[in-house]
């Protein structure tokens, strides 16, 4: 081959190279980020923090990190994001919303919290009236204190990253509920292979809560999810619907359906609402089984509330 014509291939690679990685920075959302100070380490992703003096994220960010790797040898890619960790007192005017301390992510960032959560003080103040008999399993896992942070952060972080493995490619899902059973299936098939010393803090307070039954919850039904979601769901009401989820998700994977991620990831992206129509319920659920598979279309079908 001819020096000038190797010169030639190795440019157009370096080109191709450059225009992907633009690529993938133009998808995060930098807006938010202007007055936090960058974390320096060896991680592949951008860590931005409001105090560097709070060190409180070291096991976090090991984890995310394992599932990074992980999710993108499951997709086939190799995804860039950026990791936020926001005080309580500055998370109104970084994150998407409140409260301050819930893990969420959008436009390629996953925002967390620096300090303890306010949900985790709120439901830990609730579960502390109960009778000492229903705490014992919390207690052995989450701390004496019921440290409920090490649920609510270091697994749901987890959740958060996966989102963003559908959100790179759509955001416009055919039902909310989708969208947040993938993370599910997600956090909970990395949690399971490849950290399963985390696996009782995934699990525990989930199924805590749906012991706990749904007497105190209003809305039931997969149209309420849909039309009221974060914004409209009190907290208590919105986390019973993941657990609702996360208990299918569960049945899902210990039944080894472990192909289900990659098929749920397209559905999502190949339905997604900027190409194609909203699907009826009927027509939703024909398609999933036939393009994911039945275990997910009998989640819609078989939902207990209608």
């Amino acid at each position: 081959m001819k020096k000038s014509t190797l010169t030639n291939l190795i440019v157009l690679l370096l080109c191709c190279l450059s225009t992907q990685l633009k690529g993938q920075e133009s998808w995060i959302d930098t807006s938010i980020h202007s007055g936090l100070i960058e974390l320096k380490t060896d991680y592949t992703f951008k860590i931005l923090v409001s105090n560097d003096s709070i060190k409180t994220t070291t096991e976090t960010l090991n984890n995310l990190n394992k599932a990074k790797l992980y999710f993108d040898k499951i997709f086939q890619t190799d995804l860039n994001f950026v990791v936020l960790f926001i005080e309580n007192r500055e998370w109104s005017k970084y994150a998407y919303f409140p409260p301050p301390g819930l893990p969420q992510a959008g436009k390629g960032n996953i925002i967390l919290g620096l300090d303890k959560s306010i949900i985790s003080m709120e439901v830990e103040k609730m579960i502390s009236k109960l009778p000492e008999q229903y705490l014992a399993s919390l207690k052995l896992v989450y701390g004496a204190n019921i440290n409920l942070d090490l649920f609510y952060r270091e697994t749901l972080s987890i959740h958060e990253l996966a989102h963003l493995y559908h959100f790179k490619e759509g955001t416009k899902p055919q039902r909310k509920w989708l969208q947040e059973l993938f993370a599910t299936l997600s956090m909970y098939s990395f949690i399971k292979e490849k950290l399963n010393s985390s696996y009782p803090l995934m699990n525990t307070y989930p199924e805590f809560v749906i012991q706990s039954g749904d007497r105190m919850v209003e809305f039931k039904t997969l149209n309420d999810f849909e039309e009221k979601y974060v914004q409209k769901l009190t907290p208590q009401n919105y986390e019973w619907f993941q657990m609702q989820l996360y208990q299918n998700a569960k049945s899902i994977l210990d039944s080894n359906k472990t192909d289900i991620l990659i098929k749920l990831r397209e559905f999502l992206i190949n339905t997604d609402l900027s190409k194609t129509k909203v699907l009826t319920d009927s027509e939703l659920s024909t398609r999933l089984e036939k393009e994911v598979g039945k275990e997910i279309a009998d989640i819609l079908t078989n939902w207990k509330y209608k």
